[in-house]
């Protein structure tokens, strides 16, 4: 986990009123620290808004300018500004988090009040921090409860009455019936949602492991009933279906995404299912995929078989590829074999969380080749540039791709 990453934990537990006093007075004390300030406007970023905008503040800028209300200076008076632009802090944790939470007000009324896209010089806007994609997720409950998993400290257990749910060190979600129990009632049904710019592992009740890619969601019962194992998917994730018997025989794995059910007849594969196609890649052992359209012929896929069904025109395009290129997100990388620049800025949008637009007609650019999903986004925009023969000018987190 990176700084960034620790210091953004930090603050939502602050935000959501979890932190100790220790905690408390080590984020005081942090607030000087530009990465933390980095951290701050994400995490403000995740929380403030459903659509996001095109820029945002700069916050050493808004903290100079909180510096000198009349209503703060007075709280802040041993508040002293460095040479190097930094600020010393010479008051008990209480006083200056007075000065934090009306930093956090006066970041979202400056937004609203002042700041456009066209009001931010371009040398400001290329300086906007863009940070790569993350483990966080929110868990919504079968009562509607919601969790953000990120707040979550390593090794914590949930008691859900019935079950119980454990995050580990690596931060990986799993389920456990009690000591007690050997049965549900009824069927309870989780939901884990991934946000643009985040992703997360979880091994379900019956062992089965899904690592969730940014901007994805599944829906999973606690238990899984002795006939049928069903998972609802939107979005992409990889599986690894573990083997579950009942009373010898195989009880089915269905994954159903859209109008496409994939039955499991072995363990590893991909499903992606963002917008209209969804694409289907196996990496070991079988899986039978059927559609809602009875006029449709299923499909038996064997190891690097991949089924790209198109739900409009419904379509169904059956090939071998190198699974390789799938897969790659979730080993850490993007990874492109002669993709169009649409589709490569696509994944780049969805795990950095920025807008994309084209200003100019495209001539069928592709790229090919192997980046970092944690590469620094102005290093990454300027290989796929070099390699991909289009031009990009970034403002704030709006990247405008040119020929």
């Amino acid at each position: 986990m990176n700084q960034i990453e620790q210091y953004s934990q930090l603050i939502r537990k602050y935000l959501a009123d979890q932190a100790s006093k220790e905690e408390q007075e080590l984020l005081v004390g942090l607030m000087d620290d530009p990465v933390f300030l980095q951290a701050w406007e994400k995490v403000w970023r995740e929380n403030s808004y459903d659509a996001q905008p095109a820029t945002y503040p700069d916050p050493h800028r808004m903290l100079e300018n909180i510096m000198a209300d009349p209503r703060i200076t007075t709280a802040a008076s041993t508040l002293q500004k460095t040479t190097d632009g930094h600020f010393n802090l010479r008051r008990s944790w209480w006083q200056v988090a007075a000065v934090f939470l009306a930093f956090c007000g006066a970041v979202l009324w400056g937004y609203y009040n002042f700041y456009t896209v066209d009001r931010l010089p371009k040398e400001q806007l290329s300086k906007v921090s863009i940070v790569p994609g993350s483990d966080k997720a929110i868990i919504i409950l079968e009562n509607g409860k919601q969790i953000d998993l990120s707040l979550l400290r390593a090794d914590t257990v949930l008691d859900q009455g019935e079950y119980l749910i454990t995050k580990d060190n690596e931060g990986q979600i799993s389920y456990s019936l009690k000591d007690n129990l050997t049965s549900i009632n009824n069927i309870v049904y989780n939901t884990i949602v991934t946000p643009r710019g985040g992703e997360y592992s979880l091994k379900m009740a019956d062992g089965s492991l899904v690592q969730l890619n940014a901007g994805s969601k599944i829906k999973y019962p606690v238990k899984f009933d002795a006939k049928l194992r069903l998972v609802q998917l939107e979005g992409e994730a990889y599986f690894e279906v573990a083997k579950m018997d009942n009373k010898g025989k195989r009880v089915p794995f269905i994954v159903q995404s859209g109008a496409q059910k994939l039955e499991v007849l072995g363990t590893h594969f991909n499903i992606r299912s963002f917008g209209d196609h969804i694409v289907t890649t196996l990496v070991e052992g079988k899986v039978k995929l059927s559609f809602a359209d009875a006029t449709l012929k299923e499909q038996l896929l064997t190891p690097n078989d991949q089924v790209i069904f198109d739900q409009n025109s419904k379509r169904v395009k059956k090939e071998q590829v190198d699974p390789f290129y799938s897969l790659a997100w979730k080993n850490g990388n993007f990874a492109f074999d002669n993709a169009s620049i649409e589709a490569v800025m696509e994944e780049v949008a969805r795990w950095y969380d920025v807008e994309i637009s084209y200003q100019d007609q495209l001539q069928g650019q592709h790229f090919s080749g192997t980046i970092s999903r944690y590469e620094n986004i102005d290093k990454l925009l300027k290989t796929i540039s070099f390699a991909g023969g289009v031009h990009f000018e970034r403002k704030g987190r709006r990247i405008y791709v040119l020929n």
